[in-house]
């Protein structure tokens, strides 16, 4: 850009390649220190010039510039604005003022349909998150699901984008069981205080953990983010790994068996030191006496491929909800793929996770679910048995 005004052609010589990047930047540069010297100290905060400079550029200016300068700075906050409100919106259908107003203190409806999990997130939020739901498309291809990668299965994007996903658990220390993403772990330990306040025999929160192949780090973890001694583990393994629980881990328990589907015979690839030993998941609550409890905070399972044959006993009436669902799915079979992710959200789990093992087993991906009431899925079109349908030609 060139001025007609030798102050001004020399301010942008000497600034025009530094931290400013182009002309309309230096104009506003010069137009705001105008209007702090000239037309209302309010603009100083907005100024960024040496003050000797800015002093140079003013007596070199005439009146046209500070008219001038009076409609841009309205055009900038103007626009400044409109795309902050943009960036605001979480939804192509946001509310309106008077929704917003009406919901920003209101959290019952998110408490309600979250099982008391999420406490601290206003109605017109949670109404932001439910339009994102609706509008979420679980395939890029949805009439060609297996399109490019059968592994795949969904999307890469994850209908609920949240903030509060904390990673627990070292990294690396084993390929097995390195980290796990739980949603939220600070209102686990919420819960567990309220319902020792109401009953003081309840165990607090409860923690299923599957397949741990001797690696406690996940349980350190929680510990850690939770507190000592909030919550019961309950950790399974066909391998003999009772003497690497560590003894900072406290109220752990450990079970040595495989899960095998409800009914099911069970069946793996067992390592050296492995029990062929496997029990249903609704048997293992059975036997640990926990069918009277309303909830299983988390179920984190990583059994080599049997998520395959017992996604279904996770999903039953019959057992106490599992509130989160960490799962780690393995080469997923063209045949359930789509039937497996089809049923957990169909019964109320939104996928607040997705991760593919990069580095050590790219077949391999982590998947994080929490569980809301079936009536946050209104008007969610659901492919439930629809896609079972299209991968046999029906």
């Amino acid at each position: 850009m060139v001025s007609k005004d030798p102050a001004t052609n020399k301010f942008l010589t000497e600034h025009g390649d530094g931290h400013l990047t182009s002309d309309h930047y230096v104009i506003g540069d010069i137009f705001l220190y105008v209007a702090y010297r000239e037309v209302s100290p309010i603009a100083a905060s907005l100024a960024h010039v040496p003050s000797p400079t800015a002093t140079s550029i003013i007596v070199a200016v005439n009146k046209y510039y500070i008219i001038t300068l009076i409609f841009i700075v309205l055009a900038v906050i103007t626009t400044s604005s409109n795309h902050a409100r943009k960036a605001d919106s979480l939804s192509a259908t946001p509310l309106t003022q008077s929704e917003q107003s009406t919901d920003q203190n209101d959290f019952e409806l998110a408490r309600q349909q979250s099982f008391g999990f999420f406490n601290d997130i206003p109605a017109y939020q949670w109404k932001h998150l439910h339009q994102m739901f609706v509008e979420h498309e679980n395939h890029r291809y949805p009439e060609k699901p297996f399109t490019t990668h059968p592994e795949a299965g969904w999307e890469q994007s994850d209908p609920l984008v949240w903030p509060y996903t904390r990673r627990v658990g070292s990294n690396y220390k084993s390929v097995q069981a390195w980290y796990q993403n739980v949603c939220d772990p600070h209102q686990i330990a919420r819960l567990a205080r309220e319902r020792k306040q109401k009953d003081p025999n309840h165990p607090g929160c409860v923690i299923y953990s599957v397949g741990s192949n001797g690696d406690f780090t996940f349980e350190l973890g929680m510990q850690k983010e939770i507190g000592e001694g909030v919550c019961e583990f309950h950790i399974f393994d066909m391998g003999d790994f009772e003497g690497n629980k560590p003894a900072a881990l406290k109220r752990a328990h450990y079970h040595r068996w495989g899960f095998r589907q409800h009914g099911g015979s069970g069946s793996a690839v067992l390592k050296k030191g492995d029990i062929d030993v496997f029990k249903s998941l609704k048997d293992t609550i059975k036997e640990l006496g926990h069918e009277k409890l309303d909830v299983i905070d988390i179920f984190k399972i990583d059994c080599e491929n049997c998520e395959w044959e017992t996604y279904q006993d996770w999903l039953s009436d019959d057992i106490p909800m599992l509130h989160q669902i960490l799962v780690e799915v393995h080469s997923a079979p063209m045949t359930v793929v789509l039937d497996f992710f089809d049923s957990i959200e169909a019964a109320g789990y939104l996928r607040f996770h997705k991760e593919p093992n990069i580095q050590f087993a790219p077949r391999c991906i982590e998947y994080g679910f929490v569980k809301v009431d079936k009536s946050f899925l209104d008007r969610k079109k659901l492919n439930l048995g629809q896609n079972a349908a299209k991968l046999s030609g029906k």
